[in-house]
């Protein structure tokens, strides 16, 4: 059986509230997009993304965030075509963890003003396609459990919760190579599957 595609370089997409979307991999030339975007997200939003209150990312960190490999380290991001300069939206990223071939930890982070837009959906959609196609088989994450909203989503595609430490849920989800492997839970899970789907087959565009 031939290999699923991989998502397009780089593609529009039409999020909710009329929001057009470039949607491509994270390159070093983004690092400003990372730096303002930071700064943009709410003390709720850096806690439950980053477990902190960090007021900023250092150099380190963002190095790491805008030079993955694209095969052991991807990252997809998505910016606001609106405007005469581009905003960013929010990015996924997955990281292979040496000790477990085949496994990833995965993040997700959405500006605040661009939540509940269907951004992370469709980012995290990009890495499921983008894994299966450089051997990692699974994806972990490390969730607050009071990050109820984005614990319901994940078992609704399929996660399963496999350890809890203090006030932090582990969860792995199966790597899904094509749209027929999501499981069939609810709308969530069929609404992921259309949006496989969807990013298989979108346009490419230069970017």
């Amino acid at each position: 059986m031939p290999a699923p595609p991989l998502p397009p370089p780089a593609f529009h997409f039409m999020l909710k509230h009329e929001t057009r979307a470039l949607v491509r991999p994270v390159r070093p030339s983004d690092l400003p997009y990372f730096v303002r975007g930071f700064a943009q997200l709410s003390a709720e939003s850096r806690h439950l993304r980053f477990f902190s209150q960090a007021s900023e990312l250092s150099p380190k960190q963002l190095k790491f965030m805008t030079e993955p490999d694209h095969r052991q380290h991807e990252a997809w991001g998505a910016l606001d075509l609106k405007g005469p300069e581009p905003t960013g939206i929010g990015v996924a990223r997955y990281v292979a963890i040496p000790e477990r071939p085949g496994v990833a930890e995965v993040a997700l982070t959405i500006i605040d003003a661009y939540q509940n837009h269907g951004a992370g959906t469709l980012l995290h959609a990009c890495l499921h396609l983008t894994a299966s196609r450089h051997g990692i088989h699974t994806f972990y994450y490390d969730v607050l459990w009071e990050n109820s909203k984005f614990l319901r989503y994940l078992r609704s595609i399929g996660a399963r919760v496999t350890g809890s430490e203090a006030n932090v849920a582990s969860l792995e989800l199966p790597v899904y190579a094509a749209p027929r492997e999501v499981p069939q839970n609810d709308g969530t899970s069929v609404r992921f599957a259309r949006l496989l789907h969807d990013v298989m087959t979108a346009t490419p565009v230069e970017a």
